[in-house]
């Protein structure tokens, strides 16, 4: 019976009472349809698994089944031999309609918890227009209600609106009154922070003015000071809490040794019990006594370690303040004043900053160092300025000198001009005399030889009108070069230059060159000028413009050197320029040979500047004429040419006349370069 009501029990096939109830409907279940739909389908696969299991066992059965009364019966035989026995199945129905059954009823559950929402739904619809009729009328409530107020109290707040624009009008006087007040402290305010202003800016300039006469290494020695002193600081605190460390991490040691020890105690006095005999336990506590002796000897003290701790602590931070002023001090050198000076007044404070002038006697001694230094710059531009009077009198003079010159070079050009017209007008008539006779005499063929003749004598006239200019203006180039070189010699002051200057050495060869007898000096230049036809006048005009002979005015040296010809001063250069080469190489005059070869080094190189300097200007030129000549060839309209080209006539042979010209060429080019190298 028991195994029966078991197998009914777990009938799947059983339907369940209806008064179960149904899931998802349960109060307080929070289980979904779907997941109640799903717990559902596992327990159907799970009764199917079981019955296919029993029909398993049942294939070594025999089955038999009677129907008595609509209920079926089966009568199991056993191969034990056992009595046969009934089984009650009380649903007949089949697997297909079970799991039909099944879909309709989740079906119907899915349709009966749609229907409960919706219901929910609407309850909570109904409530919510409830709750809004409900507001609607407690606010249609108030507003009545503040409406009725509004009515009573409407003259008594009439009341208290004139008693309170009366009491702001009160608080508005008094506060215009403290506006005013205010007003005028604050303008007292801003008249005291411009005095305080006023006066932080002479603070200021009288700082920058105390920086300015302040020895710059005292700002790097303050900052190097400063900065070492907050790299010790911190590495002072680093080692201080390296310290505190380690002292704990000792003590936690100690503290950790002891307790062994004391645990050590009691276990090896338990092993003494333990072991039998006197002797032994003898042995042993004397063993276990110097054991403990040994390990109490060996053990340093607290006090020993951490006074050990400080002075390695000690030693590393001494160690690495000094690597620190190292690197600060290099820092600090790399920087410029300016940069220290920012530095020092915008990173630190001015408390910690030091004043350098600690004394009034610092102060007095750079204001009489700064005094002696202006008299010296005083005096130097007193001497500048009566340098700069002499110059500007030189100048003035050598203008006029120049100017009285130029007066008489023009009227020399003009009357050569002249000279120059009258021998043409002689040639020309000459030609025409030896035209007119030519023809009467040959006739017809002396006629054209006349006219040949009369070609050859133009063409070679026009040929050699280039070299006639030419010779002219060489001529006045060497006119000028012999008059320069000759004020030069005969200059009687030489404004003053300094060694610094690039033509010191040349100051110091005229200067020795000075220092010659005088009597020397008229003796040759008397001997230079005896031979001449302009005997006394020109004699004492050229004695008056020797240098060192009476002491003259530059005046008189400019009109003596104007009424000259150009071969008495190459007479009187030839002569000076002896007198200096026989006063140079005499060795008691002191004049050493490297000073010659460095002036004579010098204007060479002067030399070959102003030929560089020319030649670039006339390479230059050159190139701007040929690209201006190639500008107008490319803008030039192109010449189209039509028809068949005329053939070009051949020239006479000229080969005699190349070779001639190439031969003169190169010789023509050396005497003009030379001729340019004599002036420059």
């Amino acid at each position: 019976m028991q195994r029966g009501t078991a197998l009914s029990s777990n009938n799947p096939f059983r339907e369940k009472s209806d008064d179960l109830p149904v899931p998802g409907n349960e109060p307080g279940n929070t289980q979904t349809i779907a997941e109640a739909i799903k717990s559902d389908d596992a327990m159907m696969a799970n009764e199917l698994k079981a019955l296919s299991r029993r029909a398993e066992t049942r294939n070594t059965e025999t089955e038999k089944i009677s129907i008595r009364g609509g209920v079926l019966k089966s009568l199991l035989v056993h191969r034990s031999g056992r009595g046969p026995r009934t089984v009650e199945i009380k649903e007949t129905h089949s697997r297909e309609t079970f799991i039909a059954k099944k879909r309709e009823v989740g079906l119907m559950r899915l349709d009966l918890a749609n229907k409960e929402a919706e219901i929910r739904h609407l309850e909570e619809e109904m409530d919510r227009a409830e709750k809004r009729v409900r507001q609607q009328q407690e606010q249609l409530a108030s507003t009545e209600e503040k409406f009725n107020n509004f009515l009573k109290h409407s003259n008594l707040e009439q009341d208290a609106a004139v008693r309170r624009a009366e009491i702001e009008s009160k608080a508005k006087l008094e506060r215009l009154i403290d506006i005013k007040k205010l007003s005028a402290q604050i303008s007292h305010m801003e008249q005291d922070m411009r005095k305080t202003e006023i006066q932080l800016d002479l603070c200021k300039e009288y700082k920058e003015f105390m920086d300015s006469i302040t020895v710059p290494q005292w700002f790097y020695d303050v900052l190097c000071s400063l900065r070492v002193n907050d790299a010790s600081e911190v590495i002072l605190r680093e080692a201080e809490a390296e310290y505190t460390r380690r002292a704990e991490e000792l003590m936690v040691a100690m503290q950790k040794a002891e307790a062994r020890r004391e645990s050590q105690q009691p276990v090896a006095f338990a092993e003494r019990q333990k072991r039998g005999g006197l002797r032994e336990e003898r042995h042993n506590d004397e063993k276990n006594d110097g054991s403990l002796e040994d390990e109490e000897g060996e053990q340093v003290p607290i006090e020993a370690q951490l006074e050990k701790l400080h002075q390695e602590l000690e030693a590393e931070a001494q160690k690495r303040q000094v690597k620190a002023t190292e690197s600060i001090k290099k820092e600090v050198e790399a920087l410029s004043v300016e940069e220290v000076r920012a530095v020092l007044d915008k990173e630190y404070p001015q408390e910690r900053i030091p004043m350098y002038f600690t004394e009034p006697d610092q102060i007095l001694d750079i204001f009489i160092n700064v005094e002696e230094g202006n008299l010296f710059l005083i005096q130097n531009s007193q001497e500048l300025e009566e340098e700069l009077e002499r110059v500007a009198m030189e100048y003035f003079h050598e203008q006029e000198e120049m100017t009285t010159m130029m007066r008489q070079r023009h009227a020399q050009m003009e009357s050569l001009a002249t000279r120059i017209k009258e021998a043409q007008e002689r040639l020309k008539q000459l030609e025409e005399r030896l035209a007119d006779l030519e023809s009467t005499e040959d006739g017809a063929d002396a006629g054209l030889e006349a006219a040949r003749y009369k070609k050859d004598i133009v063409s070679s006239r026009r040929n050699k009108a280039e070299p006639v200019m030419r010779q002219e203006v060489l001529k006045k180039l060497i006119e000028r070069a012999v008059t320069d070189i000759f004020r030069c010699i005969t200059q009687h002051s030489v404004s003053p230059r300094r060694p610094e200057d690039g033509e010191g050495l040349e100051d110091k060869m005229r200067s020795a060159v000075r220092q010659k007898p005088l009597s020397a000096r008229s003796r040759s230049s008397q001997a230079a000028l005896s031979p001449k036809a302009k005997g006394k006048k020109k004699d004492r005009n050229i004695s008056e413009t020797a240098p060192g002979g009476g002491g003259v005015e530059g005046q008189s040296d400019g009109e003596a050197s104007a009424n000259m010809w150009p071969v008495e001063m190459l007479t009187i250069i030839e002569t000076k320029i002896d007198e200096y080469i026989h006063y140079i190489n005499n060795p008691e005059n002191g004049i050493e040979q490297s000073l010659i070869m460095s002036v004579i080094k010098m204007r060479d190189k002067e030399r070959r500047h102003r030929a560089r300097v020319i030649q670039l200007e006339r390479q230059s030129t050159e190139r701007e004429e040929r690209n201006k000549r190639a500008l107008q060839r490319s803008q030039a309209p192109v010449v189209r040419r039509r028809g068949k080209p005329v053939m070009w006539r051949s020239h006479p042979p000229v080969e005699t006349v190349r070779g001639k010209e190439v031969k003169q060429g190169p010789e023509t080019e050396k005497e003009s370069d030379q001729d340019d190298e004599f002036f420059l």
